[in-house]
């Protein structure tokens, strides 16, 4: 990866797929293709970070994720290779190239996602704490006014790469709250029917 300091873009090998992973967040991927084979074996022996430009539809949006190999799970020697990765960043996807010079794979200029993802909403962090979820240990005690990261709370809720996207792409932070706030009353919702349902079965 080669940053340009003055305008926060840089250039990095780039696999893209149809997964977005947040900061933080682990992930297994499967590698089969020689040219992706030799983008992680390369990572693996300089250390390097590699990007996913997102996915959908079939065509590569503007939204990415940097993300470093924690391990090689299998498939060394053999026809396909199972990595784990490590969410690092969030990116914007500039221009993609299908090909880089003297390689199989490809490259994109990307430039750091400085979007803000902080919230202090009430309704929020009422539903994170009633759901108890694992967010942060500040979250221990009820503090509605403590600032959250919109997504170490949508890692929790294991959202899918579409939805994380939609979460990523709102106009604003107010839509991106409003996106969280129905997640987060899905899950209770979820949570409310599977209770229902322990409690029929104890009746029956």
């Amino acid at each position: 990866m080669k940053m340009d300091m003055k305008s926060q873009t840089y250039t990095i090998a780039a696999f893209p797929l149809n997964v977005i992973v947040f900061p933080g967040e682990e992930i297994m991927l499967k590698i089969f293709e020689s040219s992706y084979k030799q983008l992680v074996n390369e990572c693996i022996r300089h250390k390097l970070t590699f990007g996913i430009p997102y996915l959908h539809q079939g065509l590569i949006t503007g939204v990415g994720s940097e993300v470093e190999i924690t391990s090689v799970v299998g498939g060394i020697h053999r026809q396909d290779m199972l990595i784990k990765v490590k969410g690092k960043s969030l990116f914007n996807t500039l221009d993609f190239f299908p090909e880089l010079p003297n390689k199989l794979y490809g490259g994109a200029i990307a430039e750091v996602m400085t979007n803000d993802f902080e919230t202090q909403n009430p309704e929020i962090a009422v539903k994170v704490k009633m759901l108890k979820l694992s967010i942060t240990p500040k979250l221990g005690t009820l503090i509605v006014d403590q600032s959250m990261n919109m997504l170490d709370i949508a890692k929790v809720l294991a959202l899918k790469s579409e939805d994380k996207f939609r979460l990523i792409t709102a106009r604003s932070k107010a839509a991106k709250e409003q996106f969280l706030i129905r997640q987060l009353h899905f899950i209770e919702a979820i949570r409310l029917q599977e209770v229902q349902l322990d409690n029929n079965f104890l009746l029956n």
